[in-house]
């Protein structure tokens, strides 16, 4: 019997994605932010995302650096070693909401009031 594990986190771009090319397949890998704990003992964890083949490719353009997003994935975890042992949350993204625009977006400055809405 296997045994899978889904991830779902939801965040606001520390950078921007970056599209890589491994062999012929495109990449994109970018990073995605959740808190644990609360005051003191408040952290942040971040989350190394990949998704491949043209959706990758189509959704590159619009993850920049800010823009919040909601991904759902396969994790795993790798250990590395710089500066010591390191572990890194891998996520292959299965599924990407975006959720408005990035640090710079600003709210509409149209002004509607309750008599225009139709309902």
């Amino acid at each position: 019997r296997q045994v899978m594990a889904t991830l779902i986190v939801t965040g606001r771009l520390g950078r921007d994605a970056e599209l890589k090319d491994f062999n012929g397949k495109k990449c994109l890998k970018f990073s995605v932010p959740y808190d644990v704990g609360f005051g003191a003992n408040k952290a942040t964890v971040w989350v190394s995302a990949s998704m491949w083949g043209d959706r990758a490719e189509k959704l590159s353009q619009y993850l920049k650096k800010g823009t919040m997003v909601e991904v759902v994935g396969t994790p795993s975890v790798r250990a590395y070693d710089k500066d010591g042992p390191k572990a890194s949350l891998d996520l292959n993204v299965s599924e990407l909401k975006l959720h408005g625009g990035g640090d710079k977006a600003k709210p509409s400055s149209d002004n509607v009031s309750d008599d225009d809405i139709p309902f």
